[in-house]
């Protein structure tokens, strides 16, 4: 029998395990709580990649079986093709509209035997080399559809088509995103029309 202010000895060994388990459990959250801080902190210090600071310009030149869509590169940063979509929007007459994409990854224009946009070069011509998704489009360097054929099939739709929107002066949006950071470099506006250079 026990004598009044004594205890067990079973009594205090579970007195002890209490504050055993309060610190395990303390250390636990501890732990969890700094893997949650970590994790948050080092997807956050995840680096995008910059957008290319360029200017631009897009429009429609010559006409008849040369008409063609230039893009010109005005001055700024170097950008490689291969991190380029070219989206283009012909809004028709119907009120329908056509959307096409350019990638780095889309065929080779049949009529120009390299994917256009390409870099013209007077030295070397027509090259693999200077093709979209290949080429590095520098300030002043000028890149073009070269044809009226290869124009319809950057532009998605048949050259029957494309005559009937060039003879309307139908409107056309293009629009150049940086694939990488998901930025546009250019939106622009322009009539589909013969000898619109300017």
């Amino acid at each position: 029998m026990l004598r009044e202010g004594q205890t067990s000895m079973k009594s205090r060994l579970e007195d002890a395990v209490s504050p055993v388990i309060g610190v395990m459990l303390m250390l636990a959250v501890t732990i969890i709580i700094a893997a949650v801080v970590s994790a948050f902190v080092g997807g956050a210090s995840t680096q995008f990649e910059k957008t290319p600071q360029a200017s631009l310009r897009v429009y429609c030149d010559e006409s008849g079986p040369d008409f063609n869509i230039i893009f010109e590169h005005l001055s700024g940063d170097p950008i490689r093709t291969e991190d380029l979509k070219i989206i283009t929007w012909i809004e028709g007459g119907d009120g329908t509209a056509t959307k096409h994409e350019q990638s780095a990854n889309d065929n080779r224009s049949s009529s120009a035997g390299v994917r256009v946009p390409y870099v013209y070069d007077m030295q070397k011509g027509i090259v693999p080399e200077l093709e979209f998704g290949e080429a590095v489009w520098k300030p002043g360097m000028i890149a073009g559809t070269g044809n009226k054929a290869a124009t319809a099939e950057f532009l998605g739709i048949s050259e029957e088509k494309l005559g009937g929107f060039i003879a309307s002066d139908t409107p056309i949006e293009v629009t150049i995103v940086h694939i990488p950071s998901g930025n546009t470099i250019l939106r622009e506006e322009f009539m589909l029309g013969e000898g619109q250079a300017g």
